[in-house]
């Protein structure tokens, strides 16, 4: 059974449909990636699974479960974790301590004491390479270590399904490399199932079992990562053009 089966959903915004009639599924423990231009849904469709946003119509089965009107905190608990395009950490709390917010509030919830939960937020902290900055405020991280610690909140969750996006924007080449490291260590150490929201080709080629693309709010394509690469409707929406499509396909 896929954990994760989204059928014939639509979101609108006034005259603007984000999503069109989408349909799709996510096996578990795989890495499904996500791309799309600008505008095409991609966003939308993270805050639709996490609960954001409630689709106009259409439903999502998590794990066997009609979760279509199901809180975001109610989908947290029940393994359901995301990171954010712009990154939202809590600026006016230590690195540890956002941490433990995530461990607080996932699937743990009610379950684990203080103790517990900082003990636990500090072994994700280890485990990313943040420890030594556990005592910092938030705030005084850059950008590469803002979206380290989101991701390590977001694991504190201990979600069965992880939501990524765009945490590669804003990195430097090497910074993405070692970041895509970090996701590939989740998803192999803690047999996490991921959906990768991602601008950079390269990178969800690299990572991904299998790619989705959407186009003004619709799957226009869907397979492995070679399949997608090679086609040339996927190259046009990026190129805008067929000719050079074609050439970039043939490259």
């Amino acid at each position: 059974m896929p954990i994760l089966q989204l059928e014939n959903v639509t979101k609108k915004f006034g005259g603007v449909v984000a999503l069109n009639n989408v349909t799709f599924q996510v096996e578990k423990s795989e890495v499904l990636g996500v791309i799309g231009p600008n505008g095409s849904g991609k966003t939308t469709l993270i805050n639709v699974i996490s609960g954001v946003y409630k689709p106009e119509s259409g439903k999502l089965i998590y794990k066997g479960t009609n979760i279509t009107r199901v809180k975001p905190h109610l989908r947290c608990r029940m393994g359901i974790a995301r990171t954010y395009q712009v990154v939202r950490i809590f600026s006016g709390l230590t690195v540890l301590e956002n941490v433990m917010v995530g461990v607080l509030n996932g699937t743990k919830h009610g379950k684990i004491s203080m103790e517990e939960a900082m003990k636990e937020a500090e072994s994700i902290l280890s485990y990313l390479g943040l420890d030594k900055m556990k005592n910092l405020q938030a705030e005084l991280l850059n950008i590469q270590y803002r979206k380290r610690l989101e991701l390590a909140r977001a694991i504190g969750m201990d979600p069965e399904l992880l939501m990524l996006d765009e945490c590669l924007a804003g990195l430097t080449p090497s910074e993405v490399f070692e970041m895509l490291d970090v996701i590939k260590r989740v998803k192999e150490d803690k047999d996490t199932t991921i959906i990768m929201v991602e601008h950079l080709m390269h990178a969800v080629m690299n990572i991904s079992d299998r790619v989705i693309v959407f186009n003004e709010g619709k799957i226009i394509a869907e397979g492995k990562p070679e399949e997608i690469a090679k086609d040339v409707k996927v190259a046009k929406v990026y190129f805008g053009d067929r000719e050079l499509a074609l050439k970039f396909i043939k490259r």
